[in-house]
This record gives C-alpha cells, structure tokens and sequence, in this order.
C-alpha cells in the first residue's frame, strides 16, 4: 500500500510538475531542483509463457547547481509487472555530489554506479536497442544483486582531459538498498582514450578502454548472473571477486556501434575458480535523424570450466522511431536466442516511451 502511495504522489509531482514550476531562468538559485521524468510503457511476448503489459520504468530525476561548479544529482525509479524482485516499490537510485576540483578533474561521492563497463553509462531512455545487453546486467559489478540496480556507495575520482579519460573509486562493496553482510571493500577503475570531430561536414567519433574490479565477497548472491552453475556455491559466494572490462565504440556520420568484453575471475574460499566471459557487438543506422535500425549479437559463458554451464547466445534486433517536436518513442524488438539456450526465448517487446518533463526548475 505504501508503495502505491509514493508511486502515485511521483506521479502527480511529474503530471503537474507545469503548475507548481517554473522556468530555470526564473529561478532564484542554481541549487533549486531541477526536475526531469520520464515513463516507459512496455508489451512482452514470448514464444514460451504468457504476454504481458508492464511500466518498465517511471523515473524521477532532481539536478541542482551549476554543472562547471558542485552539483547534485538525485534519482528514483518505479517498476512494475515485470515478475521481477524490484516490481511495486520505489527505489532510491543516485543520490550523489560532485565537486570539481581542478582543470578536469572532479570529486563525486554518494550512490552511483561504479566506473566499470561502457553500455551501463548510456542512459536507458537513449538506448539504440530496447534495452541494455543480458551481459552487461551479469557482468557488470553488482549487476545482478536484486535492489542494487548496480550501483554502490563510495567516492570517486574523475578526470578527463585531452581526450583521456580516467575514473577511480572506493565502495562499500554491498550494493545499494542491500543489507551489509560484510562483503567489500570494493576497489574500481577504468581509462580510456578517444577522439571526435568533423571530417568534411561529416562527424565521427571512436572511443577505447578498459576498466577493472576487486572486492571480497563474504555472502553474496552471484546466482542469477550465473545461471547453470551450483546454487550451492553461487548463491552464498565467498572468496576473491576479480572483473575486467574491454571496450570500444565509433561512429561516422549516419553509422555507429560499440563491442565490449567481460571477464570475471571468481575464487571461492573453499573450491576452485570459476571464469566467467562473454562478450557482444552492436551496429545501428540512422537513415533519418528519428529512426534507428540496429542489430546486436551477445554470448555468455558462466564458467569455462564448467560443462554443465552451457553458453547463452542471442541476436537482438530493434527499430525504434523518436517523434519530432514530441516528446515520444516508440520501439519494437525481437530478440533470438542461438544454440538452444534454455535461459533464452523467441521474444517480442514493444516499449512506447514518453517524457513528462525535461529541466524544470523549482521555483519559490
């Protein structure tokens, strides 16, 4: 009942948010809120099991200061029919501060994701496909740990330059909105290096890098990012988690697309490593500035040692259409599972996104 009820006070704030904002010009303060929000409406149907309409997610953003001084940025999101753990409750994202500190160089602190991975800072209003890979939600540090939604509480350190990019911080190591159980510290880091501009009118960019991760796991639940391997070991996992990501990505005028590469080096305290990958690849075109046609190919292996764990393969193709001068998506995807992976089924999902309101200031 209590979630019903913040869900809907969200919604009235969002809806009319027009009546009790104003302008940012009209603002007193740069540190007054700023308010952006957005819903995503979605239809699910599978080839095994039954269809399904779902809010995939109704989120609620606050920013306040002036992005080249201390700044702040607060998130919320809302899910619901999703048969998921985090369905019916508003959950607390971010909830962060960032300091710059000098020429490039900038301090956060907070609830945020940790730097490790490069489709899991793309927001997901402004995906080339439906939603996220399955890899990066497995792979990524507390990816799959239920109400985390990947992210942790901790600092970092930012800086970027020159076209250099490095990011470095220091988590508790529980994943947000979870208990503690003595898992962590969690030590992050990532570099990359990349260019853009414009070739004879034509724009381009490529980006490459790596990023890594450490922590002690003490009970944590890795089962669900491990699907096939023994419950036993994966549900309650304790001993050295070690990940590494490798990425690239690159556009030229109406073509882009991305790879990355995840590894991750598991030692129980009592049993041998377990060495999960995977890795996938992604191109979309644009023949117009509101379409995107794009195509994906993932796998996944959660254990190499492992012959009961077999690869989870898939193919994922979406077109999605941004309307001018409204503020709406829509987007239709089919996804292909290969090699007959049983975690996998012939799915179409249908997703109409809409945005409420987009830089709202609170005004007095």
């Amino acid at each position: 009942m209590r979630s019903r009820i913040g869900l809907v006070v969200l919604l009235v704030l969002a809806v009319t948010g027009t009546a009790v904002l104003a302008d940012g010009a009209a603002a007193s303060s740069a540190y007054l809120p700023v308010l952006s929000s957005y819903i995503q409406l979605r239809y699910t149907d599978p080839s095994k099991g039954e269809d399904a309409w779902a809010i995939r997610r109704f989120k609620a953003m606050f920013d306040g200061g002036p992005q080249e001084g201390l700044h702040y940025h607060v998130q919320f999101v809302y899910k619901t029919n999703l048969r998921s753990s985090t369905d019916d409750q508003i959950y607390l994202q971010d909830a962060y501060l960032v300091a710059p500190a000098a020429r490039g160089l900038a301090f956060k602190v907070g609830q945020f994701v940790p730097p490790f991975g490069l489709e899991r800072f793309e927001p997901d209003s402004a995906l080339d496909l439906i939603d996220r890979t399955d890899l990066t939600n497995r792979m990524v540090v507390n990816g799959n740990l239920g109400k985390s939604f990947a992210r942790d509480r901790g600092v970092e350190g930012d800086f970027d330059r020159g076209g250099w990019a490095f990011s470095a911080g220091l988590f508790q190591g529980e994943g947000a909105n979870m208990n503690g159980k003595g898992n962590g510290p969690l030590g992050v880091a990532r570099l990359s290096y990349g260019q853009k501009s414009s070739s004879s009118g034509t724009p381009w960019f490529w980006r490459t890098g790596l990023a890594a991760s450490d922590r002690h796991d003490a009970d944590m639940n890795l089962s669900s990012a491990l699907t096939g391997l023994s419950k036993k070991l994966t549900s309650r996992f304790a001993g050295r988690d070690s990940r590494l990501d490798a990425f690239a990505e690159a556009g030229w005028d109406k073509v882009r697309g991305q790879a990355e590469y995840f590894r991750a080096w598991l030692s129980p305290d009592k049993g041998g490593e377990i060495a999960a990958h995977g890795a996938y690849g992604q191109v979309a075109y644009l023949p117009v500035r509101q379409l995107i046609l794009a195509l994906r190919y993932e796998w996944f292996t959660p254990d190499l040692h492992s012959e009961r764990a077999p690869s989870l393969r898939q193919w994922d193709s979406c077109v999605t259409y941004d309307f001018h001068r409204v503020p709406l998506r829509l987007v239709a995807d089919y996804l292909s599972p290969r090699g007959g992976s049983e975690a996998y089924t012939h799915t179409w999902r249908f997703q109409i996104q809409y945005v409420l309101l987009k830089g709202w200031r609170m005004g007095r």
